[in-house]
């Protein structure tokens, strides 16, 4: 359809071309020259007639709620009309910020065309919607207790109130804006009530004196950022409800020791936990499907990770510099050991499991020393998905036919690197890239000499247990 589309379109402009070179291009100025004259016409009809009539009956329409006067100008004289118009809001809006918070270093609200019935009270606080929304409070408060009958705190109603330390919210509350408590850098305790059921996105994002807090449990999202930045925050329970920890939930939590998850948890999402640097355990439900990209980058304290046996995937770099860990775990996935074990009665008779290097078969992801590995189902290969050895020196076994590109992210000890010639490296096992020499400078700076010994010749068939 296309072709024919642009074969068509490739023979139009040859005969246009073609017309040209043969008249001198003077048929194309007659019909240009007889379409102006045409529209001449009807041009002065539009703007002398049509136009006028069309201002007459929006003007009529409009005279009961503007009045004639005001209709008229809008219509005939937009020009003096708006200038007006702009004069009359500048001169509400400074006197309504004249009323709230002449005074204010940080910030200001100018959303009163959203809060058409807003009102302040003490010059510290503006609430709307009937007294239902708390919309904006005055960022040098030092305490500040939300009245009773507020059900919804706005966007970045506290934000970068420097010195508040202490607020109060009532048991009416259900629903926390985007970034309400947002750089909020003195407050360290906050009880959220028991009614909330929703939390927006980076509510509490720079809270870096915030040391403690309570999540209502029928949340059933920590949104992205919420605590990012808390630098404080030394324990935090997941609640009972919770389903998903989105993007960056946790990141820089530089003091985050323990974290309690629950049964329901699904989805952890990239760079979630990314830098909390005291953290020394997880262990994750065996709920959670996936392990997302960043999950534990620059937990430097991390010594044991317990992953659930519904996760198919190591996405991407989950652990960079986790340079404490030395410890993988997960539960048994009965489905993939029985699924295991009918393939090696096929296979059983060309695998050597006579040697220390070729674990018994159990089920997919497993562990052996210092590393963990991933067995394809076919039994065809085995890729190497993390090692966490603390050695100078490592050998990759022969049964191992693929390696993640992140593999020794957090081997900062690691300068020398023995292994088959025959190995492959990519994020996907299915996947033929060979190790080269730009690959090893490229993602595995920190190696100075690498072997590639031959008679560490992958095995075609082996399998593995999980530790």
């Amino acid at each position: 359809m296309i072709d024919k589309f642009l074969k068509k379109w490739e023979n139009l402009k040859e005969s246009l071309r073609d017309e040209i070179e043969d008249t001198g291009g003077i048929k194309f100025f007659m019909i240009a020259l007889l379409l102006t004259i045409l529209f001449i016409p009807f041009l002065f009809v539009y703007e002398l007639i049509i136009k006028p009539i069309y201002r007459t009956i929006r003007m009529i329409i409009d005279a009961p709620r503007l009045g004639m006067k005001k209709a008229y100008m809008k219509y005939f004289h937009s020009d003096d009309y708006q200038k007006e118009q702009w004069k009359k809001e500048r001169e509400e809006k400074e006197a309504l910020d004249s009323q709230l918070l002449p005074d204010s270093r940080q910030k200001k609200f100018d959303d009163w065309k959203n809060w058409p019935d807003a009102y302040v009270v003490d010059k510290v606080a503006i609430y709307a919607a009937g007294g239902r929304t708390l919309v904006y409070v005055d960022e040098r408060l030092e305490e500040f207790d939300v009245p009773e009958g507020v059900e919804n705190i706005y966007h970045r109603c506290f934000a970068c109130c420097d010195a508040l330390k202490r607020i109060s919210l009532p048991s009416s509350v259900k629903r926390i804006g985007k970034k309400a408590f947002f750089s909020c850098v003195s407050l360290k305790e906050i009880n959220i009530p028991q009614s909330v059921s929703i939390i927006d996105e980076g509510i509490f994002m720079n809270c870096s004196s915030l040391e403690h807090i309570e999540l209502p449990p029928q949340i059933r999202e920590i949104p992205a950022r919420t605590f990012c930045h808390c630098r404080k925050l030394q324990y935090i329970k997941l609640p009972e409800a919770l389903r998903s920890i989105k993007t960056e939930a946790f990141r820089r939590c530089y003091s985050l020791e323990r974290i309690d998850t629950n049964e329901k948890l699904e989805i952890i999402e990239k760079k979630a936990f990314e830098d909390c640097r005291s953290l020394k355990e997880f262990i994750m439900p065996n709920t959670v499907r996936s392990c997302s990209e960043g999950m534990f980058n620059g937990c430097h304290s991390l010594q044991h990770i317990h992953f659930s046996s519904q996760i198919k995937d190591f996405g991407g770099s989950c652990c960079r510099d986790c340079w404490s860990i030395n410890r993988f775990t997960m539960p048994k996935d009965e489905y993939m050991i029985s699924y295991a074990k009918e393939h090696w009665e096929e296979y059983k008779e060309k695998v050597n499991i006579s040697t220390s290097e070729n674990p018994i078969p159990k089920t997919m992801f497993w562990t052996m020393g210092d590393s963990l590995y991933f067995g394809i189902p076919r039994l065809t290969s085995v890729c190497l998905v993390f090692c966490f050895s603390k050695g100078v020196e490592y050998t990759v076994p022969s049964f191992v036919t693929n390696v993640k590109r992140d593999a020794f992210t957090s081997c900062k000890n690691l300068r020398k690197l023995r292994l088959s010639p025959y190995i492959k490296a990519s994020d996907d096992p299915w996947e033929i890239n060979s190790i080269s020499y730009d690959f090893i400078y490229e993602n595995w700076a920190q190696i100075e000499d690498i072997i590639f010994d031959e008679t560490l010749k992958n095995t075609k068939y082996a399998f593995g247990l999980m530790a």
